[in-house]
């Protein structure tokens, strides 16, 4: 509740609140804000008050330093309070604070906050965001191909959600599918299994495997683990390795069906805004990049292609849009991809000379969503596990209690990177599997204890991992020197 001006005490001490830090000239929060300002994580201020807040030592009262307008507003806001009301983070999980409906808390995500009836933001606004689904177009039946062999592709690591797909697409739709995996060193073994059973079971998919040269690997992974924390770069590696081949065969459609509660993870992540899910949004922007493609003699861009573009040029090029801490939204993971990337040229030519080339030519691949809770009735894991060991011989991990982030062998360095950076404000990435765990069982996915004893028996949230040292050995001889 906001605070009245008469409440403001000029003797007290007051500081600016936890979670809040000074990023150039916004401060910025860390963590999840309840309603109605779930999404207001960044506030822009002047030098004037800025400096104001400088002065907030926890020892000077408020009267020495001097309550402006400016901090009046950010003290009847609860952005600075009085000492006696500085919040202080978790110490560990038994400390937390649950929403009454999910598993999200405020250890493994410090900062959360619960509104009047003990639910999350992401619980308190499940029936506003119901509607949206994806930041690309959202399909479940596909055309067949007659320019080429193959009707779509698809990423295919063999976990849980891109097997899944892959088996809607083969087998309930019975398209000609091309299935593009990428070889890395942390790759589960029951994902490896997977692919490999998958090739011998599903009959009109053509699987392609590629691998990347393990020394190249190591300095990318270096060069990322310097600036993110962890080597989590996998998606963008298969756009690399595979653009070129889907230009050449020209497969009209790239269908991403991640996990439901991935999505929803964008927005609470303060990666993308709302609006960016609504397709009139998506529509209105391809309009306006159509009408200078027109002008410029260029194929205008079809639903899906506009997405595809942009994509593989972010990842060619970079993006001026990536704010260092400041701003309400940003995307330092595809930053950070960039930057890791970029010095490889070698390595990276073909993808820009392909991004380039389907820039002029128009030949871009349709990035598209398919909503897999819609088109298996709800995505509930168990279920979903049953359907794709009986129809693809996927197998399950060595931790059967695991459902999110299957393929991979160091996930748990992933989550223990992202909640430690997080926890200590050096990044503002919240932790993927703390935000999208809770989705999942507010969605109905998975159940409430079901979901705990995973985070419980299968996450990095409490302690360093065993894998974290091993992960980092091949990394240290190929890190970037520091200045």
């Amino acid at each position: 509740m906001a605070r009245s001006i008469k409440h403001i005490d000029g003797d007290k001490v007051y500081v600016l609140q936890n979670r809040w830090k000074v990023a150039r000239r916004h401060i910025v929060y860390y963590g999840i804000r309840k309603a109605p300002d779930t999404f207001r994580n960044s506030v822009p201020l002047t030098r004037g008050t800025l400096r104001k807040l400088a002065l907030l030592d926890g020892v000077r009262n408020l009267k020495s330093v001097g309550a402006t307008a400016a901090v009046k507003r950010l003290i009847r806001k609860g952005i600075v309070v009085p000492i006696e009301e500085f919040k202080r983070d978790k110490m560990n999980f038994d400390e937390a604070e649950f929403c009454v409906n999910c598993t999200a808390n405020d250890y493994m995500i410090p900062g959360l906050e619960l509104d009047e009836n003990g639910l999350c933001p992401m619980c308190a606004m499940k029936e506003r965001l119901k509607n949206l689904k994806a930041v690309m177009p959202v399909r479940s039946r596909f055309p067949r191909n007659k320019r080429g062999e193959y009707d779509v592709a698809l990423f295919y690591t063999g976990g849980k959600d891109s097997t899944y797909l892959l088996y809607y697409l083969c087998n309930v739709l019975g398209l000609r599918v091309l299935a593009l995996c990428w070889e890395t060193e942390y790759i589960s073994p029951n994902a490896a299994r997977s692919i490999e059973n998958a090739r011998k079971l599903i009959k009109n998919a053509d699987i392609v495997v590629k691998k990347v040269d393990k020394e190249v690997m190591r300095r990318i992974y270096a060069r990322h683990f310097a600036l993110a924390g962890n080597t989590c770069m996998c998606p963008a590696l298969a756009y690399v390795l595979f653009y070129p081949l889907l230009t050449e065969k020209k497969v009209p459609y790239l269908v991403l069906g991640n996990e439901p509660s991935q999505m929803y993870n964008l927005i609470f992540n303060n990666i993308s805004p709302v609006a960016a899910f609504r397709p009139r949004v998506q529509n209105a922007g391809r309009f306006l990049i159509n009408i200078a493609r027109l002008i410029s003699f260029r194929k205008p861009f079809k639903a899906g292609e506009m997405q595809t573009y942009f994509t593989v040029r972010t990842l060619a090029k970079g993006t001026p849009l990536y704010s260092s801490g400041e701003g309400k939204y940003h995307n330092e993971q595809v930053h950070n991809v960039f930057k890791a990337l970029a010095d490889e040229k070698e390595f990276m030519q073909p993808f820009r000379d392909s991004v380039k080339r389907s820039w002029r030519t128009g030949n871009i691949p349709e990035l598209v969503h398919v909503d897999l809770a819609e088109i298996s009735g709800g995505y509930k894991w168990s279920e979903i596990k049953n359907v794709i060991k009986r129809e693809t011989g996927w197998e399950d991990s060595a931790e059967p209690d695991k459902g999110l982030h299957t393929s991979c062998s160091i996930e748990r360095c992933k989550e223990f990177t992202q909640f430690t950076r997080f926890k200590e404000m050096r990044s503002r990435v919240i932790p993927y599997t703390a935000i999208e765990m809770a989705i999942a069982v507010r969605d109905g996915n998975v159940s409430r204890e079901d979901a705990m004893r995973e985070i419980l028996t299968s996450t990095g949230f409490f302690a360093e991992p065993a894998e974290y040292k091993e992960m980092l050995r091949p990394l240290k001889g190929n890190a970037p020197k520091q200045n």
